[in-house]
């Protein structure tokens, strides 16, 4: 190997992180802590910052000098690290500066204006910004080296390496023929479930007192894992020590805090049980974002809906809930697990939630295979797929169009990787759950038990396996969503006694 080019490499990886970790920080800071009136000034110097690391990380030497090194005598890790790293270079790299500096520009501010739109329940003022985010991403496709292949397709591909609207549509398709008639089911079953208990205010000093007390139960590492709040939960990752999530508390949704929670903490074990020996490269950092959601949705529903779970903590939120005293522990999980068409992904339970994706996904084909977009007509449409699909309708903007952060940010492509990695999810678990008596372990208040299986099982990878790799060599199989669909029917037939 080429000591020389070895050295160079380090150094430009070293400069790329530093970058990379001054950027996560001050976004970190706008969501959470930083006050609001200096969001302005904070979008502008971000995107001076952004475009400094872009043009430093698409410097034509410096990936000249990384396709040399690749082409040396090095190891197969090393080998993979710079395949992944030269595949994103070569994405990007022929996109000008002054489009990329444009586009993270119109991010930064479209999140501003996203947030303040969803406070105000007013699509309308976000529409400029929305059209502003998306004309910028149509114009860096234009320099993406593959182009004239479709534009959804190659988003698609982008945030799950392999995924193309084919794959997704026939998924999806399997998923809508399977799981709408049992929804319908469930809308007229005689068996209801009364919520009542919980439609009350519950104390948010005390829903963060709970918190930390279920964050002790999953053996959060204070010293690794920050925990904040923001509009919509979040996770960052800074290091292999250092992983960043947010909750949201609401005073009359308890549940929303618990399992938002849970569901970032999964992100955050996956980067935190990475291999110490893959820290600042792309093999800690290109993982494919379903596997991502599969380990969150796994730890949120799997693990973290399952009585087993509770059984150990539900005394635990009586005692900071008085009003809760009566409920026991049946109830309690019906109440956790209940099942009925709503309008906010984020608080949709697992058999309705993959038709919330389900319209995102066929909303953005939409607005990419089409050459205009009537916005004004974008939320319309939203509402109409939610009559649709769930049979419910938002009353205003802020639980329709507007509820989710993703578009202003640009992560067209990314929602689909949610209902996938449930499905992940699902084929991961009946692995482990042949191999972990998972309830006993849960029961004795083990959970480090499950981290260490997922650790040495599918985290520690990072991204030097592929998923399919990883779901083969953990399952045995090729990924197979009738794992995740056996899954939701045996669960809600047997709730609901269908």
């Amino acid at each position: 190997m080429n000591q020389e080019l070895y050295d160079y490499y380090q150094a430009y990886k070293q400069k790329t992180n530093a970058y990379a970790l001054a950027l996560s920080t001050m976004s970190f800071d706008q969501a959470t802590i930083a006050p609001k009136n200096g969001t302005s000034y904070s979008n502008q110097l971000m995107a001076v910052l952004s475009t400094e690391a872009f043009i430093h990380a698409s410097n034509p030497e410096s990936i000249k000098k990384i396709e040399q090194l690749a082409n040396e005598d090095i190891d197969d890790l090393l080998k993979k690290e710079l395949s992944l790293l030269l595949k994103e270079l070569h994405d990007n790299k022929d996109v000008p500066t002054d489009v990329f500096s444009e586009f993270t520009l119109a991010t930064n501010e479209a999140g501003t204006a996203w947030s303040d739109a969803i406070d105000n329940q007013d699509y309308i003022t976000f529409i400029p910004y929305l059209e502003r985010v998306i004309n910028a991403v149509k114009k860096q496709l234009k320099y993406h080296p593959n182009k004239k292949e479709c534009a959804y397709n190659i988003l698609l591909d982008r945030f799950e390496p392999g995924m193309n609207m084919d794959k997704y549509d026939a998924f999806f398709e399997q998923v809508k023929e399977s799981l709408i008639p049992l929804i319908h089911q469930i809308i007229d079953a005689d068996k209801k479930i009364d919520e009542s208990i919980l439609n009350q205010s519950f104390d948010i000093k005390s829903q963060e007192v709970f918190m930390n007390e279920l964050c002790e139960y999953m053996r959060v590492n204070r010293d690794e894992c920050y925990i904040s709040t923001t509009q919509h939960p979040f996770t960052s990752f800074f290091s292999g020590n250092d992983v960043r999530i947010t909750t949201h508390y609401y005073e009359k949704n308890l549940l929303s805090a618990i399992f938002s929670t849970i569901h970032e903490y999964g992100h955050a074990l996956f980067g935190l049980q990475i291999d110490d020996a893959f820290e600042g490269t792309s093999l800690s950092n290109a993982i494919g974002f379903a596997m991502h959601e599969s380990q969150s949705r796994f730890l949120e529903n799997h693990i973290g809906k399952s009585k087993a779970f509770w059984e150990p903590n539900l005394a635990k939120l009586k005692a900071n809930f008085p009003s809760l005293e009566s409920l026991d522990i049946d109830t309690f999980m019906e109440l956790v697990n209940v099942s009925k068409p709503s309008l906010v992904r984020t608080e949709a339970d697992e058999l309705t939630y993959p038709l919330h994706v389900i319209i995102r996904y066929e909303l953005e084909k939409e607005m990419f295979e089409n050459e205009t977009i009537d916005y004004l007509q974008l939320n319309e449409k939203w509402n109409q797929k939610y009559k649709e699909y769930l049979g419910v309708t938002p009353s205003h903007d802020g639980e329709g169009i507007l509820q989710d952060m993703h578009w202003s940010s640009a992560y067209f492509g990314y929602f689909p990787t949610y209902a996938l990695g449930s499905a992940y999810a699902a084929q991961f678990y009946h692995t482990m759950s042949q191999r972990l008596d998972v309830d006993s372990i849960l029961k004795n208040n083990e959970f480090e038990k499950i981290a260490t299986w997922l650790k040495d099982n599918i985290h520690h990878h990072g991204a030097s396996k592929t998923t399919e790799e990883i779901l083969f060599e953990v399952t045995h199989e090729e990924f197979n969503p009738m794992y995740y669909i056996t899954y939701l029917q045996d669960k809600f037939k047997t709730l609901y006694k269908l």
